[in-house]
């Protein structure tokens, strides 16, 4: 496509793609992603790559799936070894800066950006190597402080959303300066939030009072647990010791109040971009790195290939897209790479030739084959990899040496009838199991993730020590000390 000047690419930590206004939510509110959308394509089954922050956002960079880059969990994380869309454009002439939340290794690997400025990486270039034991026979221990980091909801914030302010302002300033740059480049202003613990200023927590939340529909089925792998999650995060209603609805409350203000901080830097009259020439998108279950099959968090979980907002506008086009096709956060090629002209090189993704762009204009669906798993709370399959409206969730679980999305969209529970069967698995047979070997990819996090054990100084590195709820922003959960 012809070349536009600019991009903003907006990226948030957290946000289930069906909790936006666009989307039909019943409650949240989102007028800025709202009018985004409207001024572009929101694309409807948008997909991460893998439900875990560090390997979701090294897929979104590096335009590969986890199991062709080995950055497989939250202590195997982008390391500047594998390019990225930021290198290819930087090597251009077209200059990326990042702002806010990156989760790499370290500002100090080249991780293809021109400047990055207060960027949040990983603790200590090591980052939750609690997660590697997922490798080992007894898994990773059951984390108390998961539960209660989602407990910590209600009026007030936490250092994420002093740092979210933070990025904004450093967002419009950078804004100001280079609004009149006549090269092309690009920004990236990227949040901590909507990440627990979900906290929100007085008159945004008001807007959602606990006991007027539509609670998931599956928050507390009966049969939640009963398949071995959530079994297995719950184990981990203490939660089949129970979330009472009050539990849930607070914490539900609180990610729809953090979802309104971080759109609010989102909203300050498209009002920014448009007083200084960049909208004519500058494309904005919006993402996150993975969704959130807030409750829903009875889990907090995410680790899990369910939709609230694998499912991410993904929004593209700009100079010559269409209007309030809603792109139905299957998409995937390893599309980003060639995205970002077209939207600037820059020709793939040869190696980035076999990449997987295919640009938004052609999507949106019914130039590229329909896709299937797909996105894995090989992290913290899994006993084994899993992979999510989707053909059209069926749905395969892909257990190694577990039972599978299939949904169709078109009469079941909240995943609360598994149509192979209790040992039934059914003819569409096959065609799924063949299908995501053609794209990945699972049973391979489970030893070769397990071998890899047992070699990050021993590179780390064997078992017992990371055993005992302490378990990280959440990140520290930049200039603050990481506090660590012992387990």
């Amino acid at each position: 496509m012809a070349q536009t000047n600019n991009l903003i690419l907006f990226v948030t930590d957290n946000h289930n793609r069906g909790f936006l206004g666009v989307a039909q939510h019943p409650v949240v509110q989102t007028p800025n992603l709202d009018r985004l959308a409207k001024r572009g394509m929101r694309f409807a089954n948008a997909y991460a790559t893998t439900t875990l922050c560090c390997p979701s956002r090294a897929a979104m960079a590096t335009g590969q799936w986890p199991h062709q880059t080995g950055f497989w969990d939250n202590a195997m994380m982008y390391d500047g070894t594998v390019p990225t869309w930021h290198h290819r454009l930087r090597d251009a002439g077209v200059p990326v800066t990042a702002i806010g939340k990156l989760h790499y290794r370290s500002g100090d690997d080249d991780n293809g950006f021109t400047e990055e400025i207060h960027t949040m990486h990983v603790v200590d270039k090591v980052g939750s190597p609690l997660t590697l034991l997922r490798a080992t026979e007894e898994g990773v221990p059951t984390r108390g402080g998961h539960k209660a980091i989602y407990g910590n909801s209600g009026p007030g914030e936490t250092d994420y959303q002093i740092y979210d302010r933070q990025i904004t302002e450093r967002a419009v300033d950078w804004l100001r300066e280079n609004a009149n740059n006549p090269e092309p480049w690009v920004l990236v202003v990227s949040y901590p939030s909507p990440h627990p613990p979900f906290r929100a200023v007085q008159d945004i927590w008001d807007k959602y009072p606990p006991n007027d939340m539509p609670l998931p529909a599956t928050w507390d089925a009966p049969d939640r647990y009963d398949h071995p792998a959530m079994a297995y999650l719950a184990r981990m995060n203490q939660l089949p010791e129970g979330m009472d209603e009050t539990f849930v609805r607070n914490a539900y409350a609180g990610y729809c109040a953090l979802i309104t203000q971080t759109d609010a901080e989102i909203g300050k830097v498209i009002d920014e971009a448009d007083a200084l009259g960049l909208t004519g020439n500058t494309h904005m998108a919006y993402t996150s790195d993975h969704g959130e279950a807030i409750g829903a099959h009875g889990i907090l968090g995410k680790a899990n290939l369910y939709e609230h979980s694998s499912g991410v907002p993904l929004i593209l506008a700009g100079p010559g897209l269409p209007a309030g086009k809603v792109v139905e096709d299957c998409v995937s956060h390893v599309d980003l790479f060639p995205t970002m090629l077209d939207l600037f002209d820059v020709a793939a090189s040869e190696e980035d030739g076999t990449l997987p993704g295919q640009s938004l762009v052609a999507v949106a204009r019914g130039a590229v084959e329909t896709r299937p669906g797909f996105a894995e798993y090989h992290a913290m709370g899994s006993l084994n990899s899993s992979f999510l399959i989707r053909l059209g409206e069926w749905k395969l969730i892909y257990h190694v040496d577990m039972p599978n679980q299939l949904f169709n999305l078109a009469d079941d969209p909240n995943e609360a009838n598994d149509l192979l529970a209790g040992g039934q069967s059914h003819p569409r698995e096959a065609e799924l199991v063949a299908a995501l047979r053609a794209l990945v070997d699972p049973e391979a990819l489970d030893v070769q993730s397990k071998k890899d996090q047992w070699a990050r054990i021993e590179m780390l100084g064997g078992l017992e020590t990371v055993r005992n590195f302490g378990s990280i709820a959440a990140s520290p922003i930049p200039g603050k000390n990481v506090k660590l959960e012992k387990v």
